[in-house]
């Protein structure tokens, strides 16, 4: 038996080697090629300034108005528009990039234009596939300002109800795919060879590579309308697809989708050949689905948040492990529940269950590492959790991530009593003495003990019945997550768009304190409070007290705030709008006396 054991050891050695370096390779190839697909830049463009300014006074109409944005943005499906205070357009038509700058936007505008109130209104769409839009007013000459309520952009804004909601459907629909895809075929790979034969489990395989590959195609469509807020009846509009071809999204698309072409011929060989024996050599097909998979998920990460933001190449790699675990996690769920509980015998689910709870270890540690830097690079600080849509929706999916944990420990304990445990304490057990029939009967029949009965259940009926159930709810949760997934996909993410509000109490130098309020410390309205304390800590009306707010970097300002007195010592700046991003100074004079003033200043950051 020993010179049988080792020719059989090497080949599945080399196998091993091998696909730990394909694997490898995979890895550094995602690593690189996120870092020529995703420079610095910050997931869901930002706008960053604005020329004219909003709420901007000129004393002459100019020639053309130009956006800088945060990050690289797409024209072809958006707009930039200006109207006068009539409603009619007044720029010259479509925008450039001016200068070949990916990240501007500037229209012309039409000469003769006189005095008056224009509305500049923009939808451009971000590096990660997302539309944004936004508009402000400026005036020309002494008139009124037309209110829009400030700059700042609205992730998804304009985009059609029932688009978003195929969309979200899309998407949801491709990472089910996915799961039973690859992490079904995985299960079948790892756990369960001989379930290749099983009509259910090839059929919940081909099942997911049908939904992958319909939501991707389905989603270049719906990208088009979704990006340019038109409604499905424009679903195969060329002059719409056209542009999302060209994008980063639909060049991942396009590579998912020759992808899952290749995988379905991988899946095909390995489905219809017969199992290898445990100590045999797998099939390189095998291998390379496994290369082609980590490319499927790694066309999610790579046209997604992980492409923008903060440390793009890590956050490319992390996403695509995240998503890997998932499949594998999951898909197995799927199977057991369909295939292998409803029916299996005892000696299969000894073989495969023990299995298949070392596999869903393995991805329950990546998922948590993977899913804890997500979490920080996406949300930032502990506030924006529970202060941002985005930080909800990421809680309720912890919180089903911890149940499906929780269930899967349960899981985990009862594999282990009923097919682990008593097979390591048989194995550690002394033989007992055998006369010369006994050992030629078992030489031929491995001895089984009788199962433990209660009534005409067996405790193997027990454990199956427990996990059926335990199985089905997590498979019912898993589906949940994953329906969170696509939703949080098309939310900007929460270090973007939590502003933590301006509260401080500042030191005079002359004497007492002032406290300082500027919430919510965003672009366009915020409410500002003003509190003066004397010496002895008391609030205290001064004989003269002042505010201005200025953003250094972009030469904007000081601007005078308006403040009017509400109480003690307590002053409000009433319409106190801020037009752009930026870190903004807010300073604060104190007079107590004809001749005595303080000043104090204080920084916010604005988003």
């Amino acid at each position: 038996m020993t010179a049988r054991a080792r020719p059989a050891s090497r080949p599945a050695q080399r196998s091993g080697w091998r696909r730990a370096a394909a694997s490898g390779a995979v890895l550094v190839g995602l690593f690189t090629g996120g870092v020529a697909l995703a420079g610095p830049a910050l997931a869901h463009a930002e706008l960053a300034s604005a020329d004219p300014a909003d709420s901007a006074r000129l004393t002459a109409v100019p020639d053309s108005v130009t956006l800088r944005f945060s990050e690289s943005v797409g024209l072809d499906l958006g707009y930039l528009r200006v109207v006068d205070g009539t409603g009619g357009r007044v720029d010259t038509g479509h925008p450039v990039h001016p200068g070949g700058d990916p990240t501007a936007a500037s229209v012309g505008l039409r000469s003769g234009l006189g005095d008056g109130s224009y509305v500049v209104s923009w939808r451009v769409v971000s590096a990660d596939s997302h539309p944004v839009a936004g508009a402000y007013s400026f005036v020309v000459g002494n008139g009124p300002l037309a209110q829009v309520g400030g700059a700042a952009p609205a992730s998804g804004a304009a985009a059609n109800g029932a688009v978003s909601v195929l969309f979200a459907v899309a998407r949801w629909t491709g990472f089910a795919g996915l799961v039973l895809l690859v992490g079904g075929g995985a299960f079948l790979v790892l756990a369960w060879p001989g379930g290749r034969a099983e009509p259910r489990a090839r059929r919940l395989v081909w099942t997911g590579w049908g939904m992958a590959a319909a939501s991707t195609a389905l989603s270049l469509s719906l990208e088009s309308l979704y990006a340019s807020g038109q409604a499905f009846s424009r679903f195969l509009d060329a002059g719409l697809l056209n542009p999302t071809l060209h994008s980063n999204y639909g060049r991942m698309l396009s590579i998912r989708l020759v992808a899952l072409a290749v995988l379905a011929l991988l899946v095909g060989h390995f489905l219809d050949s017969p199992p290898q024996d445990e100590d045999g050599e797998r099939s390189w097909q095998v291998d390379a689905g496994a290369v082609v998979s980590l490319a499927v998920f790694g066309s999610y990460a790579a046209s997604g948040h992980a492409a923008t933001g903060i440390q793009p190449p890590l956050a490319v790699l992390s996403d695509t492990l995240h998503l890997a675990a998932m499949a594998a996690w999951i898909g197995g769920l799927a199977m057991l529940a369909v295939c292998l509980l409803p029916r299996a015998r005892s000696e299969v689910l000894a073989r495969v269950l023990p299995i298949f709870s070392r596999i869903a270890v393995a991805a329950v540690v990546t998922l948590m590492v993977t899913g804890s830097y997500q979490t920080w690079r996406e949300v930032g600080t502990l506030p924006a959790l529970w202060s941002t849509g985005y930080g909800r929706l990421l809680l309720v999916k912890i919180a089903g991530f911890a149940a499906l944990v929780g269930l899967g420990f349960l899981s985990h304990l009862a594999v282990r009593r009923r097919y682990v445990i008593p097979v390591v304490r048989a194995l550690a057990a002394p033989p007992p003495p055998l006369g010369p029939t006994d050992s030629a009967t078992l030489a031929d029949e491995p001895s089984t003990d009788p199962p433990d009965t209660h009534g005409d259940v067996t405790d193997d009926d027990l454990v199956r019945s427990r996990l059926r159930r335990s199985v089905l709810v997590e498979a019912v949760i898993g589906a949940i997550v994953l329906a969170l997934t696509a939703v949080l996909i098309v939310q900007a993410p929460g270090r973007q768009t939590y502003a933590t509000p301006l509260d401080r109490t500042l030191t005079l130098p002359g004497g007492g304190s002032v406290q300082v309020e500027l919430t919510p410390a965003r672009r366009g309205a915020n409410e500002f409070h003003l509190f003066v304390y004397g010496r002895n800590g008391k609030p205290v009306d001064p004989r003269g007290v002042k505010a201005t707010v200025a953003l250094p970097q972009r030469k904007l300002g000081p601007l005078s705030v308006k403040l009017s007195h509400a109480g003690v010592g307590h002053y409000i700046g009433s319409g106190l709008s801020l037009p752009d991003a930026g870190r903004w100074r807010v300073q604060v004079s104190v007079r107590s006396s004809e001749f005595d003033e303080s000043t104090a200043t204080a920084d916010v950051t604005v988003r």
